[in-house]
């Protein structure tokens, strides 16, 4: 549920926009100033590599040179032209296999010698041998063989494996000496034996040599290494390039030697640029202020990482494009893409994963290929990113990227007429290294950005969690009962928080350390108290401030740890603006007749909850408390408590400016109630013991208005229905 924007000061609606227009201002100047710097339009000549040329290009002096271009094309075939080299051991290996198939048979021995057992039960016994597979005709007739055909089959298979486990056999001739097991089985043998003999001897062929992959290398860069120099001359007034035929990168190298490539500045391209990146800004800033500026409690900090996080990027896209043929294939979008998805949320990072990959295919020039590229791989990283709060997730989502790579260098590839198999490798492995780089400057992201920003990474979290922690050591030394609380609010939040998809890794940290300010007061809350309530000795105003005060120390507490500013939220919103309830009703009843009691001075400062995470740990803190205070044993009684709770919030308006809509309300619900069910153990109605459950419900019912132990904040609850 989102607040309605009048509900906000007129001041911060001022202070959003001005942010927001510094924002575009500064993005669109600043990716103006990135991608037009050095741009390229050659005064006399345009050419793009792989296209057909539009006109005869001619060298305007003569000049010799080192050509790179044809030293790699020319190593690469060395390399090529030198075989895979292969290593191992065929004797030992054929031996082992032997081995195997002796063995294999001392246990077919055994099953056909028992006859305790049926012939079913002895079929299962041969199709559960691990390194066989053994057909159910084929086990029916080795447990039919007489003894001396059977022994035949022994024999025969024995010597086919021996025979050929002595070959030098790749991985890739498996499949042909299987085939060649097949057919070397004796032409005197029944058609029942060497139908047992063929399907039997095939499986014990294994490869005997494997691939050296060191051995193989060092050739290749032997054989790389004799080749070349390779001096290129190119004459005055030679043709370079011919109209209609496509441009290669050797043209492109002799065009830059002789000095027809050197670049200008185009201010039509530059005004071009400007539209497009003016464009892709006001769509990254309308998207913020539709779904992010009321829910963003700093919009300056956030709004200053994603500035810097599209210009450090745009950086690097336009030095890559500019690099060489294959430099813009290693461009992480990737990365920027998975720190967008977990620094603000998912939609986000799509939206300016496709705005950024259209920009890239707009500069490349045109090219559909590296649009399609980098839009691919940044979206199926944010896609695969399910659990950011464990490292090896981010892999996997570099892996899906890189995954993503390789299909688009696919499809744009496979097509053509003459298809460059070894460049088509090449770019594959850079898209493979892609992902893998992808991952790492992920996480390197978030170390930086939560040094530079305070924004709260992954790492972060993972050590903020562990129990051991100093705060929470802390807190369990101080107010044991809190801490079990936090724990326990923690594991119920989680819960429902991966019900609608929020970080639930947050939001156990921020229950881990919501209540820290009890620490200072341990005795005057009620899950610290061993019998005795400090509060019966003092009036409702003094214990209200105590109570109160718990958030304000809290604050104080993360500050003096250096906590992250998100935890900070859950410590100053897990209450909202709720009134303690409890010690305003005694003030109420101690009031003399006509005494008026001012109900803000037993209200919370709040603010209320302003994310989704935190309200999860608003609704989890409170139903959590009094759940442990009323006890229900009845899923009546846990859906009654639960419901009546969060009805009460939602018509305080506690969660007006969360960013919940109903329908994760709906499954903040059902989880709660699950959560609770095992908790409290409720029993499940079996024949026999309706009456106990009757029972139970009638206790749970009670009839006390307000147990010593319910939560200052909610107001008496009757878990029955009859007592209402």
């Amino acid at each position: 549920m989102t607040a309605q924007t009048d509900e906000r000061p007129g001041w911060r609606k001022l202070i959003q926009g001005s942010l927001l227009g510094v924002f575009a201002t500064i993005m669109t100047l600043g990716l103006t100033l990135i991608f037009s710097f050095n741009l390229v339009t050659a005064s006399d000549v345009q050419v793009t590599l792989g296209q057909p040329a539009t006109e005869d290009i001619y060298s305007p002096r003569s000049v010799t040179y080192e050509s790179d271009v044809l030293l790699a094309s020319e190593r690469a075939k060395a390399r090529a032209a030198v075989p895979e080299q292969y290593v191992g051991d065929g004797n030992d290996i054929g031996r082992n296999q032997l081995n195997l198939v002796t063995a294999v048979f001392a246990f077919i021995d055994a099953v056909r010698a028992d006859s305790l057992v049926t012939t079913e039960t002895k079929l299962t016994y041969l199709q559960a041998i691990n390194s066989l597979t053994v057909q159910q005709q084929t086990g029916l007739e080795l447990l039919e063989l007489s003894s001396a055909d059977y022994d035949v089959v022994k024999r025969e298979i024995s010597r086919i494996v021996g025979d050929l486990m002595r070959q030098d056999i790749r991985e890739d001739q498996v499949r042909d000496y299987q085939i060649i097991a097949r057919r070397e089985a004796s032409l005197e043998l029944t058609p029942v034996q060497e139908n047992v003999v063929t399907n039997i001897a095939p499986q014990f062929i294994v490869p005997t040599v494997f691939p050296d992959p060191d051995a193989t290398a060092a050739l290749r860069e032997t054989a790389a290494a004799a080749v070349g120099p390779f001096m290129v001359t190119v004459a005055d007034n030679e043709r370079i390039v011919r109209q209609g035929e496509p441009v290669t990168e050797l043209d492109i190298e002799k065009l830059t030697e002789v000095g027809l490539l050197q670049r200008q500045l185009d201010w039509r391209d530059v005004g071009a640029i400007f539209v497009a990146t003016l464009l892709s800004v006001v769509l990254m800033t309308m998207y913020w202020h539709q779904f992010f500026w009321l829910r963003v409690r700093d919009n300056g900090r956030y709004l200053t990482v994603l500035t810097s996080l599209l210009l450090v990027f745009a950086a690097i896209a336009k030095l890559m494009l500019t690099g060489g043929s294959f430099f813009p294939y290693l461009f992480p979008m990737a990365a920027l893409s998975m720190l967008l998805s977990v620094i603000y949320d998912v939609r986000f990072s799509l939206t300016v994963t496709i705005v950024l990959a259209a920009l890239i295919g707009f500069l490349a020039p045109n090219s559909l290929e590296l649009a399609a590229y980098t839009a691919v791989g940044g979206l199926l990283a944010i896609l695969t990113l399910q659990d950011a709060q464990r490292i090896n997730a981010f892999f996997r989502a570099g892996l899906a990227a890189a995954i993503g790579y390789v299909a688009v260098i696919l499809v744009f590839r496979l097509n053509q007429d003459n298809i460059d198999v070894l460049a088509m490798l090449e770019l594959m492995g850079y898209a493979v290294l892609n992902g893998v780089l992808s991952s790492a400057l992920t996480l390197v992201g978030f170390f930086i950005l939560g040094s530079l920003f305070g924004i709260t990474t992954t790492l972060q979290l993972q050590e903020l969690a562990r129990l051991d922690h100093p705060l929470l050591q802390e807190l369990l030394r101080r107010a044991p009962g809190t801490y079990h609380h936090s724990i326990m609010v923690a594991n119920l939040a989680e819960q429902a928080a991966e019900q609608i998809k929020a970080n639930s890794a947050l939001v156990r940290v921020g229950a881990f350390y919501h209540d820290i300010g009890k620490m200072n007061r341990p005795p005057f809350y009620s899950e610290n108290q061993e019998g005795v309530n400090p509060h019966d000795a003092l009036d409702p105003h003094t214990s209200a401030r105590i109570i109160l005060s718990h958030v304000t120390d809290g604050l104080d507490l993360a500050k003096r740890y250096k906590l992250p500013n998100r935890l900070h939220q859950f410590i100053a919103e897990h209450h909202g603006t709720r009134l303690v309830k409890g010690f305003l009703y005694k003030a109420k009843e101690q009031a003399e007749e006509g005494e008026l009691v001012d109900v803000e001075k037993f209200r919370y400062p709040g603010p209320r909850p302003r994310t989704r995470e935190t309200a999860v740990v608003l609704l989890a803190d409170v139903i959590e408390s009094t759940s442990r205070a009323l006890q229900p044993n009845s899923e009546r009684a846990i859906e009654k408590l639960v419901n009546s709770l969060i009805d009460e919030d939602l018509t305080e308006g506690q969660l007006d400016e969360s960013g919940l809509t109903l329908g994760d309300i709906r499954k903040i619900r059902e989880s709660f109630i699950k959560t609770l069910k095992g908790r409290f153990h409720v029993r499940v109605k079996y024949p026999g013991n309706d009456e106990m459950l009757a029972e139970d419900e009638q206790i749970g019912a009670g009839t006390a208005v307000r147990p010593t132990n319910l939560p200052a904040d909610v107001a008496p609850i009757q878990l029955s229905e009859e007592v209402n």
